[in-house]
């Protein structure tokens, strides 16, 4: 029992940090503005970014604390099912804690999910064929959106999901009565604000639901081989600052995609490959990104069960997986509405060196802009791919001979799955994503945190973790101060450097911590 008092402490602590995230960028006041930010809410000095920074900072030795808590310590105790209770009552009282905070200096997604979920219930309008800019600038909540030109870049069961969730809404507002019709749109409407926040706030408890069924799965992965990780593994997922951000302040949808592809990932380890592939079609028919994972995915069935089984599964998944998407895809107008989405989402590139590339060829190189953006965008993929095949060809011994390593018993294939999958999504992050944010770290976490006792998901993703929330924080407030006149690749390089270096001297660091312990093993 020594554990829990200071695991609750620490629990406590943090619970105090996001209320005063809360109080510093309060929900309703924001509304006044639709364009919000972390530096307009608060003010754009440089004293506000630090308390910022360290408030992250703050909230993510607090989690290593914890996580260094959880860890078992040789004897079996009879901890864990206080442990697990603990950690799901403090994720719970912070994502509450969080949902009185604006979401609009972590991100605008929500308000985009929430106005294209009514553009469905609403107007009867097919978000991957219709753009907010056909309706008037009057309509509500028009004005807090984001990407205003450009069709949904998200498939039809997050669509499905959205148009759920925004019918729901409607009914308890009627219910409460506080459904608004023909008034003025906020911020002009005290209630038709009221509205917009019963909106936000469903949809951040979609997301923090789904987290919680993330977090069920990923229990229930876990305890079948290691049992004594569970409470480690749950709180390295559902504690981690950035889980929390991104779900109970930033509502993200990956909280949808992830759940399906947890869900896939139990299923292989129960060996129903078939439905482990059904699962992973169904994720990206939430956001494409889920595919990441099917080459790994399938070379694991091949290693497991032979290539007679791989291909009667693959087969019939192909079968399968492409009448459920003919299915999803039929009620917003099929698949020709595939091309426009994946044109225009590459027409971004943000927060990757790949933008620093672009901006380079064209500045110091003279090239066409065209041609610029068409290497900066194709040359990631290309190298993805390629990883994304590699790694998971070496990781389950497609090799020469002279290379292949021992057989393995099934407890140590799981545990290779999972790290190649992990190490399939830090890939793309790190040389296949041109367009990068903070809660993608959430790809490499799910994969991660089943392997909560390596050092790189406690210590390397954690300060991954915190550069990536800290880079936010820090260009939203320099965007708007000292980096306001400086050459745009400044903030292109700047952005880069603290997403990354934290986790790059944190891998520095184990690495030398591992080579140390070796050598006096060694010795030993």
């Amino acid at each position: 029992m020594k554990g829990i008092p200071w695991l609750g402490a620490a629990a406590l602590a943090s619970l105090g940090l996001y209320l005063l995230l809360g109080l510093r960028y309060p929900l309703g006041p924001s509304l006044a503005d639709p364009r919000a930010s972390w530096s307009s809410i608060a003010g754009a000095n440089v004293w506000n970014a630090a308390l910022h920074i360290v408030i992250y900072l703050a909230l993510t030795l607090l989690y290593l604390g914890a996580m260094r808590l959880l860890a078992p310590r040789g004897e079996p105790t009879d901890q864990p099912g206080r442990q697990i209770w603990l950690i799901c009552a403090a994720w719970l009282a912070c994502s509450v804690a969080l949902m009185s905070a604006a979401p609009a200096g972590e991100s605008h997604d929500i308000f985009d999910y929430l106005f294209r979920g009514r553009m469905m219930v609403e107007y009867q309008a097919n978000p991957l064929v219709d753009v907010p800019n056909d309706f008037s600038l009057s309509t509500p909540y028009s004005r807090y959106l984001a990407w205003r030109k450009n069709v949904d870049t998200y498939g039809p069961v997050w669509e499905a999901a959205s148009a759920a969730m925004a019918r729901s809404v409607r009914q308890a507002a009627r219910w409460l009565g506080w459904w608004v019709e023909g008034a003025l749109s906020c911020p002009k409407s005290p209630k038709s604000c009221r509205l917009l926040i019963t909106y936000l706030t469903g949809y951040r408890l979609l997301a923090v639901g789904l987290t919680g069924l993330s977090g069920w799965l990923i229990a229930s992965i876990v305890r079948r081989s290691q049992a004594a990780l569970v409470p480690l593994a749950l709180g390295a997922w559902l504690l981690n600052p950035l889980v929390l951000v991104a779900t109970a302040l930033g509502g993200h949808n990956d909280s949808l995609m992830l759940a399906l592809v947890l869900l896939g990932w139990w299923c292989l380890q129960r060996q129903r490959p078939f439905l482990a592939l059904l699962a992973l079609i169904l994720a990206a028919h939430v956001k494409l990104t889920a595919l990441i994972w099917l080459p790994a995915c399938g070379l694991y069935i091949i290693w497991r069960w032979g290539w007679r089984r791989a291909l009667t599964v693959g087969a019939a998944g192909v079968a399968a997986g492409l009448a459920l998407s003919w299915l999803l895809y039929a009620p917003f107008d099929g698949w020709q509405t595939l091309p426009r989405m994946l044109r225009e989402r590459s027409l971004f590139l943000a927060n990757s060196p790949w933008r620093i590339l672009k901006t380079l060829l064209i500045t110091r190189q003279g090239w066409q802009v065209e041609r610029a953006h068409r290497i900066s965008v194709g040359l990631p993929n290309w190298l993805f791919a390629a990883g994304a095949l590699l790694i998971p060809l070496w990781s389950f011994n497609f090799r020469p001979k002279r290379w292949q390593g021992t057989p393995v018993l099934p407890a140590q294939a799981e545990r290779i799955l999972w790290r190649t999958l992990a190490a399939v999504s830090l890939l793309y992050l790190l040389v296949g994503s041109f367009w990068f944010q903070h809660w993608y770290i959430l790809w490499v976490l799910a994969p991660a945190a089943l392997l909560p006792d390596s050092r790189f998901t406690r210590y390397v993703l954690t300060w991954l973790s915190f550069g990536a929330l800290t880079a936010n924080a820090v260009m939203d407030y320099l965007l708007n101060t000292v980096l306001k006149t400086a050459p745009s690749i400044n903030g292109y390089i700047l952005v880069v450097v603290v997403i990354w270096s934290p986790a790059a001297i944190a891998a520095g660091y184990q690495y030398l911590i591992g080579r140390r312990r070796s050598i006096k093993r060694m010795r030993g």
